[in-house]
């Protein structure tokens, strides 16, 4: 297996930070970043539609461009904001650029937002992460974290991979149950009392099963 340089992924985080550009760093999973992130993987960014400009700019600089998005021709409803995707020249380091958190829809696959307290909590409530890689950045918080790995795995993978898993298993310990309750209930609403339970559980092989069954809402 191949993988880019841990030196140049670190430097783009490095030149981002100094930037003090708005950003987070959506995923990590399986700690990937910055020594095992496989050739042709990419690295999501959370940003603001305002910054995109000064985020092309920076990007521009370093040797960046941009290149077709895979999802491209996807349907993105709700006033969502398509993807970008940027390919440095240099190294290969592809970045994705997100504007929104969002996830597809169960019945044809469009994008849909969030709801709004979940969007607002992303900037709120963000940490600059100083000891969790080899490069400090700005991640979601772990209650953040948490529910968009879920949602993700249910709606856009439509699995629970083994790495999804570890990682939402490790965060649940530290997540505010309440907190973390009240933000799910707005994607999953009656639902999540029965989900929360079964990630307790670590039932994740009967969740989007029991999920798509469930009809008391």
């Amino acid at each position: 297996m191949k993988y880019y340089s841990e030196a140049d992924i670190i430097h783009f985080f490095n030149a981002l930070n100094k930037s003090a550009l708005n950003y987070i760093l959506l995923r990590n999973i399986g700690n990937e970043l910055p020594a095992e992130l496989l050739i042709g993987k990419d690295i999501d960014l959370l940003i603001k539609k305002t910054d995109e400009e000064k985020f092309i700019a920076l990007l521009t600089e370093l040797s960046f461009k941009q290149m077709p998005h895979p999802l491209q021709n996807d349907v993105f409803l709700y006033g969502i904001d398509r993807f970008e995707k940027y390919l440095n020249k240099v190294n290969g380091i592809m970045i994705d650029l997100n504007f929104q958190l969002c996830v597809r829809s169960l019945d044809q696959g469009q994008w849909i937002p969030l709801d709004m307290i979940i969007q607002e909590s992303a900037w709120n409530s963000k940490i600059f992460d100083t000891d969790s890689y080899a490069f400090p950045c700005w991640t979601l918080s772990v209650e953040d974290e948490f529910i968009t790995l879920i949602a993700r795995s249910i709606f856009d993978k439509k699995d629970f991979s083994a790495s999804y898993r570890a990682r939402i298993t490790a965060l649940l310990p530290k997540v505010n149950l309440e907190e973390v309750e009240n933000k799910m209930s707005l994607v999953f609403f009656k639902y999540t009392p029965y989900l929360l339970d079964q990630v307790k559980k670590k039932e994740y092989g009967t969740i989007i099963k029991n999920y798509l069954a469930f009809t008391n809402y």
